[in-house]
């Protein structure tokens, strides 16, 4: 597992909107000021970049197809999404399976400004799960899609099993990853640390300032995590979304 950090997202740089801190991890308050910001700029998802638009509407669409592979039922498929960031997903995820029963959780209400629209109130959790969510409700699927960097891995495992405690008879936990760690060698290791300290100076003295955006891990340690929080059935892949996101999910 290796730090890692960011100057900017969605084309928004951390220093136009926020203070940014190298050493401790983005809280929730960074992120609603980043969607005040957001919003400020963008004023629907089409003005949101078009590669990553292209990229987030082809892992929903993939999610769309592993559900639609539980075949006919009667009753709407129940889905939740950890961390639905602005809602560009789930929108794509509601156009493609309209009759779907999709319930979304944020930290901040700020993020939720758009999906609001295409979302029930009473589908939307605010806060830190598992305590913000209902605990007598349970999902066909779980998914976090790209915020598993931000968690501790400690924390991870935790929140996994807890998770999984939701899951209605045959259900999955699905995660999307876009900070996979490819390799975690000594040397590596070495690098990435001397890395760390030349722009820790670089922050410091003001000449570039990052903040401290969570950590990337190997598919190993992703395995793990998922074999803590108690799961047995484990599978994982790539997807070809342009960005190779990787997927893990466990039954």
């Amino acid at each position: 597992m290796r730090r890692f950090y960011q100057e900017s997202w969605q084309g928004i740089p951390f220093t136009a909107f926020s203070h940014i801190s190298f050493f401790h991890l983005a809280e929730p308050r960074f992120y609603a000021v980043f969607y005040e910001e957001l919003f400020r700029r963008y004023k629907d998802w089409d003005d949101l970049p078009s590669i990553w638009r292209a990229n987030k509407s082809k892992d929903a669409r993939w999610l769309a197809e592993r559900l639609r592979a539980r075949g006919e039922r009667t009753e709407a498929l129940r889905v939740l999404s950890i961390g639905s960031g602005v809602g560009y997903m789930e929108k794509i995820l509601l156009d493609e399976m309209p009759d779907l029963e999709l319930h979304v959780n944020e930290p901040s209400t700020v993020g939720m400004k758009w999906l609001r629209r295409h979302i029930p109130a009473e589908r939307i959790y605010i806060g830190l799960p598992p305590a913000c969510l209902p605990p007598d409700v349970h999902y066909d699927m779980i998914y976090l899609s790209t915020v598993d960097y931000g968690i501790r891995s400690d924390e991870m495992a935790h929140l996994l099993a807890d998770l999984r405690t939701q899951l209605a008879p045959g259900g999955e936990i699905v995660c999307l990853s876009a900070s996979l760690l490819e390799e975690d060698s000594f040397i590596g290791s070495l690098v990435n640390t001397l890395k760390i300290i030349i722009r820790g100076a670089l922050h410091c003295v003001g000449i570039r300032r990052q903040q401290f955006w969570g950590w990337r891990r190997t598919r190993e340690e992703y395995h793990s995590l998922f074999l803590q929080a108690g799961f047995d059935d484990i599978a994982d892949g790539r997807l070809d979304d342009g960005f190779d996101t990787y997927w893990i999910r466990g039954n």
